[in-house]
């Protein structure tokens, strides 16, 4: 049971989660679900992390937040940091200089822990991050165009 509770949570998360499980027979909550990633994060990673990701991470959303480390390349949560911070970021990286690629969000703390704490990694857009930089981007040129667009709005016959 404790093993497909970690499955959801690294898939969907806590909330989500103790929802399937509901509805598989097996109440359990969402803080369980938070709590069991906490304490195995990285007991299954035996071999280095070659590519990372980094993002928020919601210990009580609206409240507090933290850092997630994943192996991207295993898709394993690595560690979860309880705080989101470019030194705490930097000082993780500092102990893993294997990391070769960084894939992260566009927040300013982890460009900076990135540089600081493994100068040598190349650091990456995550693909969230890539397709919403592109819908700004198209929402941004169509609104140069002057008036706004109207859903259903046909040319008018001359």
């Amino acid at each position: 049971m404790a093993d497909l509770a970690l499955l959801l949570g690294h898939h969907v998360g806590g909330r989500p989660a103790e929802q399937v499980l509901a509805r598989l027979g097996m109440p359990i909550s969402d803080d369980t679900v938070l709590r069991w990633l906490r304490r195995f994060a990285g007991q299954d990673i035996a071999s280095p992390v070659r590519v990372l990701g980094i993002d928020d991470w919601a210990w009580r959303k609206g409240r507090t937040y933290g850092t997630i480390m994943v192996d991207l390349e295993r898709r394993a949560v690595v560690d979860l940091l309880p705080h989101r911070s470019s030194a705490g970021t930097a000082d993780w990286l500092q102990g893993h200089p294997e990391v070769e690629v960084i894939s992260r969000d566009r927040h300013g703390l982890y460009a900076e822990g990135a540089r600081a704490g493994a100068p040598q990694a190349r650091q990456v857009a995550d693909r969230f991050h890539l397709i919403q930089n592109l819908r700004e981007r198209i929402e941004q040129q169509l609104s140069r165009l002057g008036r706004p667009l109207r859903a259903g709005a046909r040319p008018q016959q001359r």
